[in-house]
């Protein structure tokens, strides 16, 4: 009786220091120490035609700047790689902002609108320095948020692009530094 009750709790002690499987590995080579994130350029273009889908094209001055910053930010509070200048890098992210979407999501009795969606875009690369093979790529990589205009949980849309714009900067750098 002692024996298999030793045998199970050490089966079961086994089975508990392997864990449960879920794991991250890091995707990127063993060589890739510093990273440069160049600054985010603006690819939206405010003069394209209008459609019955879109009456007029949203953008908040600046937000490529955010995005820029955001992402530094990132990989400074991630902690797997140096922010470093591009002479002193081993991978370069490059970004284009090629959207910013409102849309509403609610509207009260008298048709005012009551809550948002707010989407920032951007079409992202990192690439390894001195080879210009690229970690990864994709286009209309998406940050976003919800937020309403009145009530208890009423925010600004400033704000809501700050909250938009670090969901963007997460998912930038959890496609660099992570595999699932």
């Amino acid at each position: 009786m002692v024996k298999r009750f030793l045998a199970a709790a050490s089966a079961a002690a086994f089975l508990f220091a392997a864990g449960c499987g879920y794991t991250t590995k890091s995707n990127l080579p063993d060589t890739v120490k510093n990273i440069h994130v160049a600054p985010v350029k603006n690819a939206i273009d405010l003069s394209a035609e209008v459609s019955t889908d879109e009456r007029f094209r949203t953008y908040r001055p600046g937000v490529e700047v955010d995005v820029t910053n955001a992402i530094i930010n990132r990989f400074i509070f991630d902690g797997h790689l140096n922010v470093t200048g591009p002479e002193t890098a081993d991978a370069i992210v490059e970004a284009k902002l090629v959207d910013y979407r409102r849309d509403a999501l609610r509207y009260s009795e008298d048709d005012d609108i009551q809550e948002y969606r707010l989407n920032v875009v951007v079409s992202c690369k990192v690439t390894l320095k001195g080879t210009g093979k690229p970690l990864w790529e994709q286009n209309n990589l998406t940050g976003d948020t919800t937020f309403f205009l009145s009530g208890s949980r009423a925010v600004s849309e400033d704000e809501a692009v700050t909250r938009a714009v670090e969901d963007l900067a997460r998912r930038v750098v959890e496609n660099t530094v992570e595999i699932w």
